[in-house]
Protein backbone atom coordinates (compact mmCIF):
# COMPACT_ATOMS: atom_id res chain seq x y z
CA UNK A 1 0.00 0.00 0.00
CA UNK A 2 1.06 3.60 -0.91
CA UNK A 3 2.29 5.63 2.11
CA UNK A 4 0.78 8.99 2.57
CA UNK A 5 3.33 11.78 3.73
CA UNK A 6 1.99 14.18 6.64
CA UNK A 7 2.15 18.17 5.99
CA UNK A 8 3.53 19.68 9.54
CA UNK A 9 3.13 23.42 7.27
CA UNK A 10 0.45 24.52 5.12
CA UNK A 11 1.49 25.26 1.30
CA UNK A 12 1.45 29.08 0.69
CA UNK A 13 -0.99 30.46 -1.86
CA UNK A 14 -0.56 31.01 -5.17
CA UNK A 15 -0.71 34.77 -5.68
CA UNK A 16 0.07 35.00 -9.62
CA UNK A 17 -2.63 34.09 -12.46
CA UNK A 18 -3.12 30.32 -12.73
CA UNK A 19 -5.13 27.82 -15.04
CA UNK A 20 -6.01 24.41 -14.22
CA UNK A 21 -6.90 21.91 -16.77
CA UNK A 22 -8.88 18.99 -16.35
CA UNK A 23 -10.54 16.14 -18.97
CA UNK A 24 -13.22 14.49 -18.50
CA UNK A 25 -11.12 11.11 -19.09
CA UNK A 26 -8.74 11.52 -16.53
CA UNK A 27 -9.17 8.32 -14.47
CA UNK A 28 -5.95 10.16 -12.12
CA UNK A 29 -7.46 13.34 -11.14
CA UNK A 30 -10.91 14.31 -9.96
CA UNK A 31 -12.68 17.67 -11.44
CA UNK A 32 -13.53 18.11 -7.64
CA UNK A 33 -9.47 18.03 -6.78
CA UNK A 34 -9.17 20.43 -9.96
CA UNK A 35 -11.40 23.02 -8.87
CA UNK A 36 -10.33 22.48 -5.31
CA UNK A 37 -7.02 24.15 -6.63
CA UNK A 38 -8.95 27.24 -6.99
CA UNK A 39 -9.59 27.98 -3.24
CA UNK A 40 -5.48 28.51 -3.10
CA UNK A 41 -5.46 30.48 -5.68
CA UNK A 42 -5.42 34.48 -4.45
CA UNK A 43 -4.52 35.68 -8.16
CA UNK A 44 -6.42 35.57 -10.70
CA UNK A 45 -8.42 31.73 -11.56
CA UNK A 46 -9.28 30.52 -14.37
CA UNK A 47 -10.42 26.56 -14.68
CA UNK A 48 -11.34 24.68 -18.23
CA UNK A 49 -12.32 21.43 -18.80
CA UNK A 50 -11.62 19.43 -21.97
CA UNK A 51 -13.86 16.70 -23.18
CA UNK A 52 -12.72 13.37 -23.82
CA UNK A 53 -9.13 13.55 -23.78
CA UNK A 54 -7.61 11.46 -20.82
CA UNK A 55 -4.36 12.45 -17.55
CA UNK A 56 -2.18 13.30 -20.34
CA UNK A 57 -3.80 16.03 -22.34
CA UNK A 58 -1.02 17.60 -24.08
CA UNK A 59 -0.55 14.25 -25.70
CA UNK A 60 -3.89 13.52 -25.99
CA UNK A 61 -5.45 17.26 -27.05
CA UNK A 62 -2.32 19.12 -27.86
CA UNK A 63 -4.40 21.51 -29.76
CA UNK A 64 -6.92 22.16 -27.33
CA UNK A 65 -4.45 22.68 -24.73
CA UNK A 66 -2.25 25.25 -26.84
CA UNK A 67 -5.70 27.14 -27.60
CA UNK A 68 -6.03 27.53 -24.06
CA UNK A 69 -2.58 28.62 -23.19
CA UNK A 70 -2.96 30.94 -26.02
CA UNK A 71 -4.94 32.64 -24.56
CA UNK A 72 -4.28 32.54 -21.18
CA UNK A 73 -0.87 33.65 -21.53
CA UNK A 74 -2.50 37.04 -24.27
CA UNK A 75 -4.69 37.97 -21.14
Amino acid sequence: PAQELERTEPFPAVGVPTMGMWSSGDNNLTEEGMLGSGEHVTGPWRYERIEGAGHWLPLEAPGRVNELLLDFLRA
